[in-house]
């Protein structure tokens, strides 16, 4: 099994400040009333997207820790991405994790070159940056130097093997957050936090909130106690 990386040897990351010690966070979409149920749970935070914002003020009033999705998987929609902007850019972002600029799916190219056309906007604004992952991708093409967070993404198969561990190996090298999308199954956590990870996502989260979070709540509390 690969060695995982502890929080102390990991350092700062996203944002270079003080940063969440219990990791993984699960970041979740929606969902706001069972997430207020849980609400102060170390490993819970939320996760915004254009498409489906919760209230930013109400997501900063909760304390959690936060970060943004550009919510691409289901297409790009421009207009409300730079609602999402300039709304996060209005609030208080001293919890706020990253931002990617939007991606191709499964495209590591394309992707690359949206992020260098979105950056822009998000220094504008002094928000974190993200790049997504996608297939294809390896270290050296990687802008680090911009980095606040890399963002796994990309396909089951590929964020599953070697070239994505790669990756996150090289981020956490560089005490760089990592978040990795659409977690969905025990199995797919067991194998990415055996890496080291900091965060993740998942849709059955969002859809199926009373079911799963509070269970996988339990697990990641069994997990920092050496029990996951």
């Amino acid at each position: 099994m690969p060695r995982r990386t502890t929080t102390a040897q990991r350092g700062s990351g996203a944002g270079g400040g003080s940063l969440p010690k219990n990791r993984p966070l699960l970041l979740v979409s929606g969902a706001t009333t069972t997430v207020r149920r849980h609400a102060g749970h170390p490993h819970l935070g939320r996760l915004i997207q254009p498409r489906s914002r919760n209230r930013l003020d109400e997501v900063v009033a909760s304390g959690m820790w936060w970060a943004a999705d550009n919510d691409c998987f289901q297409g790009l929609a421009p207009d409300e991405y730079f609602v999402m902007l300039n709304q996060i850019a209005a609030v208080d972002t001293s919890k706020l994790l990253f931002v990617p600029p939007p991606d191709v799916v499964g495209d590591s190219h394309g992707t690359l070159a949206l992020f260098r056309a979105w950056l822009p906007a998000l220094r504008k604004r002094g928000l974190p940056a993200a790049l997504v992952a996608q297939d294809g991708l390896t270290p050296e093409q990687v802008p680090w130097g911009e980095l606040a967070a890399l963002f796994i993404g990309g396909s089951t198969a590929w964020k599953e093997g070697e070239d994505a561990e790669l990756l996150i190996r090289a981020a956490q090298a560089r005490k760089i957050w990592v978040h990795v999308g659409r977690v969905n199954t025990e199995r797919r956590l067991r194998l990415l936090d055996a890496i080291g990870i900091d965060s993740f996502d998942g849709t059955q989260f969002s859809r199926f909130p009373d079911t799963y979070i509070p269970s996988w709540l339990r697990r990641l509390e069994h997990r920092q106690m050496g029990l996951f």
